[in-house]
Parts: C-alpha cells; sequence; structure tokens
C-alpha cells in the first residue's frame, strides 16, 4: 500500500506551474506544504503497516487477561485500484494544464516538460508574456492609465494583496487558458476613435494588464460580496465570490477586450439588451457603493458609475476599452446583473410560501442552490431557468422536500434538458448549452485549481 500514498502524494505535489506568487515588490505568497503527513492522511486514512520492523514478544502476567488487539483495517483490490486510478487521472489533467499554461506563457521545453518540477523556487514567481507586436496592442493605454491619477491607474500600480478573496495565480491561469487569437466562438479587440476592430491575438498578459484585472477583481468583489450575498454567512459570501470567478472564467477569461460572435463583449458579456436592463437598476448600486463603509466603493461609485461614465448599450467599446473604465465597469455591471438575478429567484421562488416550503436545507446548503441559480441564469435569463426550476419543484418535488443541494441541482440540469423555456428551445445546441452552463461551470473552477498548484481558489 505505500506505492499507493506515493501516488496520491505526488497527485499533490506533481503541479508543474505556478505554485507561489510574488508581486513586483516582492511580496511573497505562503507556500503550502502539500506533501506533509497530515495532509496524505487526511485523504487516505488508512492503516498502513511496516513489515520490515521485528515484531515484540508480548508477556503479560498470568493473573492479568490479555488486552485484545484490534484487527488492522482491510482494504479490498478493488478500491485500492479506485484510488489509485484516481490519484494518476489527477496527475495527468494537471499536467495536461501545467503544459498549456507553460505553452502559453512561453515558457522553455524544460518548464514544459516538468523537469524542474522538484524545485518549487523555479515557480515561485508570476510570469508574464514577453510581449510582442503582435500582442502588445494594449500595453500603451495601460501605461497612460498607469501614470494617470484615475482609480484605474491606481489598480495598476498597486502591489498584488497577500490575502485576496481569490487566489491571483487562478486569476492568471483562467487568463492563460483563455484561446490565445480570435477563432469561430470569440475574437479580441481593439478599440479606437469609438469604433472597435479586430486583433491579431489575445492580448499580451503583462504585468500592467494582470495587475489591473487581478486588482479590480478584488476590490470589485470586495465592495459587492454582500450586495449578492444580504444575509448570508461568510463562507457562503466566499463561496458566491468563487462561483461568479468560475464564472468569468467561462464567460471570457478575465480578458477586457473579448467579445462574441454574437455581440456579447467584454469580462461579463454583456450584449445590448442586458447592458439596457442593468441601467434600469444601475442607480441602485451606486448608492449601495456609495453608503459602503469601504472608500474604495465610495470610488467605484463616483468613477465609474457617474451617469455620464455608465456602460452605453450601443457601442462596444463600452464594453471593452479600457479608456471607456474597462474592466472595472465591466465587472460593478456583472456584479448588478447577478444581483437582479437574486432578486427574480427569491421572489419568484425561494421566498414564494409554496416553493420555499418545498426546501428542508441548511442556510449554506440553501445558498448553494441560490447560488448556482444567480450564475445559472446569466446564461439561461431569468425566465429561462424559472421554467424548469418550478417544473421540478412542482412535479418530482410536490409531495417531498428538497433535503440535498448537489441532488437537487443536477436534477435541474435534466430538467433544463427536458423542460427548456420557449426562449432557449431553438435548437438542440442551445438547449445542451443552457441545461449545462451550470456543470461548465464547475468544471472549469476544478481544471483552474488543479492547474494552479491544486486546492481551492479561495484564500
Amino acid at each position: 500500500m505505500k506505492w499507493t500514498n506515493t501516488i496520491l502524494k505526488f497527485s499533490l505535489i506533481a503541479t508543474c506551474g505556478v505554485t507561489v506568487m510574488t508581486s513586483s515588490n516582492s511580496g511573497t505568497f505562503e507556500l503550502i506544504d502539500l506533501a506533509s503527513s497530515k495532509y496524505v492522511e487526511k485523504i487516505y486514512p488508512l492503516q498502513t503497516v511496516d513489515k520490515s520492523a521485528p515484531k515484540p514478544k508480548k508477556t503479560a502476567p498470568k493473573s492479568t487477561p490479555s488486552t485484545p488487539v484490534a484487527k488492522k483495517a482491510k482494504v479490498s483490490k478493488a478500491a485500492e485500484e479506485s484510488l489509485s486510478k484516481a490519484a494518476v487521472q489527477k496527475v495527468d489533467r494537471m499536467n495536461k494544464v501545467n503544459d498549456l499554461l507553460a505553452f502559453s506563457r512561453g515558457d522553455t521545453a524544460d518548464a514544459v516538460s516538468c523537469k524542474n518540477c522538484s524545485k518549487a523556487s523555479d515557480f515561485a514567481e508570476m510570469r508574464f508574456n514577453q510581449c510582442s507586436p503582435k500582442n502588445n496592442y494594449m500595453e500603451e493605454a495601460l501605461e497612460r492609465k498607469k501614470t494617470s491619477a484615475s482609480y484605474l491607474g491606481a489598480l495598476i500600480r498597486t502591489p498584488i494583496n497577500k490575502k485576496p478573496i481569490i487566489r491571483p495565480v487562478c486569476i492568471e491561469t483562467a487568463m492563460y487558458l483563455q484561446s490565445a487569437a480570435s477563432g469561430p466562438v470569440v475574437d479580441y479587440k481593439t478599440c479606437s476613435g469609438g469604433k472597435s476592430k479586430n486583433a491579431p491575438a489575445r492580448p499580451c498578459v503583462s504585468e500592467n494588464y494582470f495587475t489591473l484585472v487581478n486588482n479590480s477583481f478584488e476590490v470589485v468583489s470586495q465592495c459587492m460580496k454582500n450586495y449578492i450575498g444580504e444575509g448570508e454567512s461568510v463562507a457562503a459570501q466566499k463561496q458566491n465570490i468563487r462561483t461568479v470567478f468560475g464564472m468569468i472564467t467561462v464567460e471570457s477569461g478575465f480578458h477586457v477586450n473579448i467579445m462574441s460572435k454574437t455581440g456579447a463583449g467584454g469580462i461579463g458579456q454583456f450584449t445590448q439588451p442586458a447592458i439596457t436592463a442593468v441601467n434600469k437598476m444601475i442607480s441602485e448600486t451606486e448608492e449601495y457603493l456609495k453608503s459602503h463603509p469601504d472608500a474604495r466603493c465610495h470610488k467605484l461609485a463616483n468613477e465609474f458609475l457617474a451617469e455620464d461614465k455608465r456602460m452605453g448599450a450601443k457601442n462596444s467599446c463600452d464594453r471593452i476599452s479600457i479608456t471607456e473604465g474597462n474592466p472595472v465597469t465591466n465587472m460593478i455591471y456583472t456584479y448588478a446583473a447577478l444581483k437582479e438575478a437574486t432578486d427574480y429567484f427569491d421572489n419568484n421562488v425561494f421566498n414564494d410560501s409554496k416553493m420555499k416550503a418545498k426546501f428542508a436545507l441548511s442556510a449554506d446548503e440553501l445558498a448553494k442552490i441560490k447560488r448556482a441559480t444567480m450564475v445559472w441564469s446569466h446564461n439561461t435569463g431569468y425566465a429561462g431557468l424559472k421554467t424548469p426550476l418550478t417544473k421540478l419543484l412542482t412535479t418530482k418535488y410536490a409531495k417531498k422536500k428538497v433535503t440535498n443541494a448537489d441532488t437537487f441541482l443536477a436534477e435541474l440540469r435534466e430538467y433544463a434538458r427536458s423542460y427548456p423555456n420557449k426562449g432557449n428551445a431553438g435548437s438542440s445546441a442551445r438547449i445542451k448549452e443552457t441545461a449545462n452552463y451550470y456543470a461548465k461551470i464547475q468544471t472549469k473552477l476544478d481544471l483552474v485549481e488543479d492547474g494552479a498548484a491544486g486546492g481551492s481558489c479561495l484564500n
């Protein structure tokens, strides 16, 4: 069984990529010793026997009854093979992710083949792209912003927080996992004179670019975590942010200037109708930020949500241009849209007297379902998810209660496929897309967390 432990231990430490990060100011993130025995034991708490050690002879006084010896745990061959196979598969998945990341960053062949994986220091620092004439088209605008008095400039100049909600290595991984060039689904864009045109490649993930994106997400998330999770526990609110991170990873890979062929643009992939809808309630978001105890939130309201600074629906550059306040503006609008989704499902499902009675869950388990509907509807539309959701509650759960959040969400996925809203039923591809959207977020989160040295992306 020692070899099984070895494989499991290797699966925890064999990440051929960035395991710790430093900022340009040499502030380091702590490297967790995942290979220590206490972590392995949590995953594989089975007894091991050292056959090389001699067994001492037991002697006991005749008057003292012998103490019964506890039987050692037995592990079936099938269980051992299952554990070993899972460990090997995880190592393989992690290596594939990190090969892709190494190639995307432009690392050497040694890094790609993982020859230096045993040297944690070789991967301790954040490695940014060496920009080329093909992908450096955002660098001039970033440098201008960096030296400006704007809040975007402050975000670029500010060293990366050592304990953010989401580990920066995860955001870096998400950025590198996005396609390196325009393709059949998405385009990268540049803006000049208020007009957009196709860019030749994904923008260079330079230090300025990454710092802006990372710090923007941290500040906006800190300011709006209670906005989308009012009354929830601290743990539930952090899980909300992790799920929003996963949603943005799916939508844009945290790239400011990405646009889909359907016209959705920016970090949160906003369409014209979505922007129009959010603008109807953005004043509420502005007031929330102004009343926040954190002064940084006041800056978000004043600099990005003043009437002349709000996102316009007609011009795509409003969604994707740094000059127009992105990525901050797009991130604020993303959270505002998620808040609207939360209110919609609270009013129509979770606070409805008949529907509410069907849930027999802890507060955190109910928060898990609410979190799923919040981000799921970003793709399906509110009514698009309400249709299968209410169908599930009024048929399968007509005479019983929801007692397991994960089971319920798996069933909702099937109902979204079998009972789609008419607005999503136009093609089998659209039905499949909407039914699988939340599962896709979970899969992408697993992929990023495997690639970012394992463990959760939450700090």
